[in-house]
């Protein structure tokens, strides 16, 4: 995976989105880990021991699975670096106050990842 392709269309997500960040927040930071890595953020922070594919904290930092990626990425018929783009993206919307804890929430912000993946990736 490219780092620098994957920031550059992470700027251009910020422009997607449809309710601005908080003012709050200085910066932004993604940081990509491995899965027992991810699993310990999950446990410490959430109390659950599994991996998971994204966790967004409110300070800005976004801490994505590229291995969860490259797992779930063909199921939904994307590439791992797309894959990862969708979680940053989750990650973007998360900080702009989105919430997924509902059914509805959840499909808000599924259908906001999507066309803003759709948009960036040209598909």
């Amino acid at each position: 995976m490219r780092v620098r392709p994957l920031q550059r269309l992470l700027e251009s997500a910020l422009l997607r989105l449809p309710r601005p960040l908080s003012p709050d927040l200085a910066n932004i930071e993604v940081v990509l880990v491995d899965r027992a890595t991810m699993a310990r953020v999950h446990a410490d922070f959430l109390g659950d021991p599994a991996e998971t594919d994204v966790i967004t904290f409110p300070y800005g930092e976004i801490v994505i699975c590229p291995a969860v990626a490259r797992e779930q990425g063909p199921r939904f018929g994307l590439e791992v670096g797309h894959e990862v783009l969708l979680y940053a993206i989750h990650g973007l919307l998360h900080l702009a106050g989105y919430d997924d804890r509902t059914k509805k929430g959840a499909r808000e912000m599924a259908q906001i990842q999507r066309q803003i993946l759709n948009v960036l990736t040209n598909q």
